[in-house]
Order: C-alpha cells, then sequence, then structure tokens
C-alpha cells in the first residue's frame, strides 16, 4: 500500500509525505527493478506537478487527508504471435477527518520492447497508471468546485473521464434537478459512465428515472436486468410495479423473477407503487 499524507484545499491537494507498504503486487514491480522507494518518489513527483497538486506551504485553505494507494496488479503478458505487454494497476483512496473521502482507480498497459525489455515496460506501465490517478484527482477536484449549471453541462463533454466525474458529484450533492441529463447518460457511448449514471440515478432516489432504466434492461443478460429490477424496486412508481409484476410472472431466468419478487415486495412494503415519488 502506498500512501500520501497531504492536504486538500478549496484549490488542490498539497503532498507532503509518500509511504509504500508491501504487497504482492508491489513485490513483483520491485522484482522488475521499481523498488518502493522508486514508487514513492515517482508518486511524489507526478502528484507535485500534477494540475490542482502542490506542496503544503503553497496552499492556504488545508483539509489534511492521507491518500491510501494499492498496487493491485504488475505482471507481464506474452501471447502467440504479439508483442509482450506489461500492466499495472492501483487504487488511491484519500481520506480526511472533516470530509468524504475520494477514490480513483488506473491501469495501464506498456508494451515491452526489445530494445528496452520487461523491467522499463513494467516501470512505464506504473508510471503512467500514476498519472491516470493523479489526473482523475485533478478532475474530481474541478467538477467538485463546479456549480449546478457547469456540472450539468460537463455531463455532455466529450471526455468520458469528465463525463464520469459529473455524473458522481451530482448524485453527491443529491442534484435530482439533474435527473432528466443522467437519464441521457444511460445511452452514453462509455460503459463506464452509463454505470456510474445508473448509481447516481439509484443514490437520489426519483421514480422519474424508471422507464429509462427499464429500457436498458431490454435484450440484456439476466444478471442485469436482475440488478435493474433491484434498482427499479427502490425507485418505485407504478412504472416500477407494473415492470417488475411483468418480470415476476414470466421472466424465463428464476434469479430474475427472484429479484423481482423481492423488488416487488419492497415496494409494497413501503405502502405501494407511489411510495418514493416526489
Amino acid at each position: 500500500m502506498l500512501a500520501v499524507t497531504a492536504c486538500a484545499c478549496g484549490s488542490g491537494y498539497a503532498v507532503d509525505r509518500v509511504l509504500v507498504a508491501d504487497t504482492d503486487a508491489s513485490v513483483q514491480l520491485a522484482a522488475a527493478g521499481m523498488s518502493r522507494d522508486d514508487v514513492r518518489a515517482a508518486a511524489s513527483r507526478i502528484f507535485e506537478s500534477a494540475p490542482g497538486f502542490g506542496r503544503g506551504g503553497l496552499l492556504a485553505r488545508r483539509r489534511h487527508v492521507v491518500a491510501q494507494v494499492v498496487v493491485q496488479r504488475a505482471e507481464l503478458f506474452e501471447g502467440a504471435g504479439a508483442p509482450a505487454v506489461a500492466e499495472v494497476a492501483l487504487a488511491i483512496e484519500l481520506s480526511s477527518r472533516d470530509g468524504p473521502a475520494v477514490r480513483e482507480t488506473a491501469r495501464a498497459l506498456e508494451r515491452v520492447s526489445r530494445e528496452s525489455g520487461p523491467r522499463a515496460a513494467l516501470q512505464g506501465a506504473a508510471d503512467r497508471a500514476l498519472r491516470s490517478a493523479a489526473r482523475g484527482f485533478t478532475l474530481q477536484l474541478a467538477a467538485e468546485g463546479k456549480r449546478l449549471g457547469a456540472l450539468r453541462a460537463d455531463l455532455r463533454s466529450p471526455d468520458p473521464e469528465v463525463r464520469e466525474r459529473a455524473v458522481r458529484v451530482l448524485a453527491e450533492r443529491g442534484a435530482r434537478e439533474a435527473v432528466p441529463d443522467l437519464v441521457e447518460r444511460l445511452r452514453d457511448q462509455d460503459p463506464e459512465v452509463v454505470e456510474r449514471a445508473v448509481g447516481a440515478l439509484a443514490q437520489l432516489g426519483d421514480p422519474r428515472a424508471v422507464p429509462a432504466l427499464i429500457d436498458l434492461s431490454r435484450r440484456r443478460e439476466p444478471s442485469f436486468v436482475a440488478q435493474m429490477a433491484r434498482v427499479v424496486g427502490d425507485l418505485g412508481g407504478s412504472d416500477a410495479e407494473a415492470w417488475l409484476g411483468t418480470l415476476e410472472a414470466g421472466h424465463p431466468e428464476a434469479r430474475v423473477r427472484t429479484a423481482a419478487r423481492l423488488a416487488l415486495a419492497d415496494i409494497r412494503a413501503r405502502g405501494g407503487a407511489g411510495s418514493r415519488a416526489r
């Protein structure tokens, strides 16, 4: 685990120190030539140069945080007739005593070249993953500082990372005004944005999202339909109850029928189809 002690201010994070713990993936990375000290130095360098980051003395209002970074994977893959590839995956969580934790995950691939070999490829993938995580925090910080109108505009950004973070922040703020915009993101070309939009609509608890969630489930695999049954059941409303009744009565998969039955029971326990409508 890699831990970064920093302070998160209104305009950024200030990194004070970096700790790297011993994991299987970090051991593999060390065996390839990138030690825990190397990871710590790379993380410090990247965070200090990333937009929204800086040293503690340069930022006035501080909310002290600890960032815990786990190197989850550091592997080499070789395919028949294809170049070998190095992969590094990691997760970083920034937590503080006076605010919610924020988390970023990153994964990077680097082709193994004949000249530099697998060691350089793993080091390059680790560096790229750290940079990707730092950029994620920068985007998240920028989104948190925006007004509602700007966040809703970000939902139409050409950058999927900007869209994903706008979805996340709107859900955290409980911005029910943005439900129609979030419904549009259920048709996003990026599957991660779609997944985040489903979670946001579930978190906001607005039955207006039910018809779009039902439509999203059409022609999808049974596990996804069962998941949507639970989400739609939580939202409630007459559309939800009608759809769940159809699933319970006639879906060919037992797990979907079970999910629909449980969701219907929850709706009725809350007082009927309209119990979540506002």
